[in-house]
């Protein structure tokens, strides 16, 4: 599918839309409000075809690879949107590699057409015991959760690592939301009293290590291409609002001390673009997969969240208020930072597998 429809063309779309659909204006109305998700628009981008993206042919998707999710991520990331598109990226990955033939049927296509959203469990989430026949325990710190209508947690069997799949509806299932300075998403704690279960719910892979490591890959190039389209986007913003402010009765986008500030920007931002478009063109099974995957998270989502910094400073006073929007996308972008493994964690793991190289 790749081959038929080009990766430019595809991000242009995906960015056209999201322009019309989802201006900077309904980005600054949204941080306002407490909404957990945009809900209509999680519908149009569903009809589009969007949560299709990678769901195999075979359960009715588009059966795209990486460098599509990493171009619709930097989409969803320049517009700052507040859709759950990353536990459903995960989902999909898992699904696929580990999903027995019955759970395949009974997720893709949810997955596919939007109706199911999914809740995904950090690498160092909790992991549950589920060799009984019920499940008690709290998992915290889930992203999206309080949108999700499915749950995929870590847990154990049989001492083997499983993943648990389980609808939010379930009895004994309860979610407590965490408030986040960032405003596009939700973190959650998940709590479990007595949740029975049945084999259906389990996923057992057949390598957990491996694929720990791919869903780990998928994730981060996903934050880094939501951090560089958040990063160009509050860039753009910047450099509009500094060619019509004016100080000394000159527009200050003429001082060229301002001016070398964004060109040094746009350098990063082009550097960091490179590092997410290689990470995303390796196949899972290269031996560099998860080292680029990695370095590209923890680079450009420092740089971003830098250059954000810098961004409200170059608005001025008013660079921290609401009615502009560089602050949104400082705070997606220190979430960045965090989710999947803090940049302290993520440098450890790229020491880790220098030197065992």
């Amino acid at each position: 599918m790749t081959d038929e429809i080009g990766i430019g063309e595809l991000a242009e779309s995906f960015s056209e839309f999201l322009g019309t659909e989802w201006p900077r204006e309904k980005a600054v109305a949204y941080a306002r409000g407490s909404a957990v998700y945009a809900e209509d628009l999680w519908s149009q981008v569903a009809a589009l075809g969007w949560t299709a993206l990678t769901v195999p042919e075979a359960q009715a998707g588009l059966g795209m690879g990486l460098s599509a999710t990493a171009a619709l991520h930097d989409a969803l990331g320049a517009a700052a949107a507040p859709l759950p598109m990353l536990g459903n990226t995960l989902a999909i990955a898992l699904i696929e590699a580990a999903g027995t033939a019955d759970q395949k049927e009974a997720l893709l296509s949810g997955l596919a057409d939007g109706s199911v959203r999914a809740s995904f469990a950090h690498p160092d989430a909790t992991i549950l015991d589920a060799d009984g026949s019920v499940l008690d325990g709290q998992v915290a710190d889930m992203l999206d959760v309080a949108s999700a209508t499915h749950l995929f947690l870590r847990g154990t069997h049989a001492g083997k690592s499983v993943w648990i799949v389980l609808p939010t509806a379930t009895s004994g299932v309860s979610i407590e939301r965490t408030l986040l300075a960032d405003a596009s998403r939700t973190l959650g704690t998940v709590i479990l009293s007595s949740v029975a279960i049945s084999p259906e719910h389990l996923m057992t892979p057949e390598d957990a290590a491996a694929l720990d490591d791919d869903l780990l890959r998928v994730a981060a190039v996903s934050l880094a291409a939501d951090a560089l389209g958040g990063g160009n986007a509050t860039l753009a913003a910047t450099v509009d609002y500094m060619k019509g402010r004016e100080q000394f009765d000159r527009v200050i986008g003429s001082f060229q001390a301002l001016k070398h500030r964004v060109a040094d920007h746009k350098a990063a931002l082009e550097a960091a673009r490179g590092l997410v478009d290689h990470a995303a063109s390796l196949d899972a099974d290269a031996p560099s997969a998860l080292l680029a995957a990695l370095t590209a998270k923890q680079h450009v989502t420092r740089v971003v969240a830098e250059i954000a910094r810098d961004c409200i400073q170059l608005h001025g006073g008013v660079g921290f208020t609401s009615e502009y929007v560089p602050h949104i996308y400082l705070k997606r972008a220190k979430l960045n930072e965090a989710l999947f493994g803090t940049r302290s964690v993520v440098l450890d793991r790229i020491a880790d597998i220098l030197e065992a190289a």
